[in-house]
């Protein structure tokens, strides 16, 4: 077990026992001393699912800007089971000189089959020795224009097939924009 999880957990039982000792001596109503209990109970539970970043679960927040991918991992939806499926990414963040900042961390992506075929090209590149640079950008401006007529001319009478649900077309507007490439090499100073 993590370190910092275990004293997290300890600092919560001391105060949750220092706040059960002082409020069984108080002369508060009996009703306010279990509301106080069912609080900091709660809290436990709270700092347990607050910690599971700690632990190396991934993260759901946004991806950095630019990125070297160090590896991914695609998850297919499974209708059968109700899995949304979902694209795992293994990310190190890169500075203007194009310089890993050498803490890698893990990103959860929502599954979406054309975010799925870059990644496993992507991690078809990485396995050929060829490292990979990624680009996340938030979903603004001409990006949003651009999709939203895409999504628009699907609807339409060239409609395909297997076409997408709303939920689908909801979770592709609020979606960053991730493309992947060749990684650049080091921004070096000019000489004189």
């Amino acid at each position: 077990m993590n370190a910092v999880v275990l004293a997290i957990s300890i600092a919560y039982v001391v105060m949750g026992v220092l706040l059960l000792c002082m409020g069984l001596t108080s002369r508060y109503a009996w009703w306010l001393k279990g509301v106080v209990i069912v609080v900091t109970s709660a809290f436990f539970i709270e700092s347990f699912f607050a910690t599971k970043s700690l632990l190396g679960w991934p993260g759901t927040g946004q991806l950095p800007r630019r990125f070297q991918l160090l590896w991914t991992r695609v998850v297919e939806p499974d209708p059968k089971l109700g899995d949304p499926g979902a694209i795992y990414l293994w990310v190190e963040e890169l500075d203007e000189n194009n310089v890993p900042s050498g803490t890698p961390r893990s990103f959860k992506l929502k599954y979406s089959p054309p975010l799925a075929d870059r990644s496993n090209k992507a991690k078809d590149e990485i396995m050929a020795g060829n490292p990979q640079e990624g680009t996340a950008s938030d979903m603004e401006g001409d990006d949003t224009n651009r999709l939203d007529a895409k999504l628009d001319q699907m609807n339409g009478p060239n409609r395909p097939e297997t076409g997408l649900s709303n939920i689908e077309i909801e979770m592709l507007r609020q979606a960053q924009q991730i493309e992947f490439r060749p990684l650049s090499g080091v921004a070096l100073p000019p000489k004189n």
